[in-house]
């Protein structure tokens, strides 16, 4: 499964996915949805279980797959790196204040905290807020593969 209703995270998964499809499980979905169906019919008696599980998928299947479909690709997302980020200091692993602070709103926009206006204005005033630290760190980065391209030729 690998298609994303919101414009945002679809753009997102283009972007920082580096242009490939993030895949998400069918069967990761189905289990989770029919434990979700479980646990919500346990509060009934074992007669009527039946038929609120067919009046919760009635009313809820589709809502809960689209906040699964949601949540799975921030998770997805969360787990990737800017490879070429110079706030990491070396360690691609590592992830840098941009990114812990952007996974954080990503988190609050899709929990609906924020609007879509909203998450793309917090975004662009993070970038703001780190656009020296980012242009200081590429030109030290640049000088130190330069020194050591220099280095290796001597």
């Amino acid at each position: 499964m690998n298609v994303v209703d919101d414009p945002i995270i679809a753009l997102l998964s283009r972007f920082v996915g580096g242009g490939r499809e993030l895949q998400l499980s069918d069967a990761e979905f189905l289990l989770r949805q029919v434990a979700a169906i479980e646990h919500y019919i346990r509060q009934f008696p074992a007669q009527e279980r039946q038929v609120r599980a067919l009046e919760w998928i009635e009313t809820h299947a589709a809502q809960y797959r689209q906040q699964w479909r949601r949540q799975a690709m921030i998770d997805a997302l969360a787990q990737m790196r800017c490879a070429d980020c110079p706030l990491t200091e070396g360690d691609p692993l590592a992830p840098c204040a941009i990114h812990t602070r952007w996974l954080d709103l990503l988190r609050r926009y899709a929990d609906e905290e924020l609007s879509s206006h909203q998450y793309v204005d917090s975004v662009l005033n993070l970038l703001h807020a780190y656009k020296h630290q980012l242009k200081v760190s590429e030109i030290r980065r640049r000088t130190r593969y330069a020194v050591s391209a220099c280095s290796e030729s001597i």
